[in-house]
């Protein structure tokens, strides 16, 4: 993949919160906490990933054996 522009801190908080206040609409507290708990683990995992990435050199390639 080539290099792509990342928009600026504030544009990106001010998207989460567009996201979150979009996809809240209709949902109960039960369907919000599920999704919740899914992106935080979907965060998690990505975090994970990067560190793995960040020991083998940043080649952006992960040994998976």
């Amino acid at each position: 993949m080539g290099e792509q522009a990342i928009p600026a801190g504030e544009a990106l908080l001010l998207l989460a919160a567009a996201v979150s206040i979009q996809m809240a609409q209709g949902r109960t507290t039960d369907q919000l906490e599920l999704i919740a708990a899914f992106f935080e683990v979907l965060g998690d995992n990505l975090s994970l990933i990067a560190a793995r990435r960040s020991m083998d050199g940043g080649s952006g390639q992960v040994s998976t054996g």
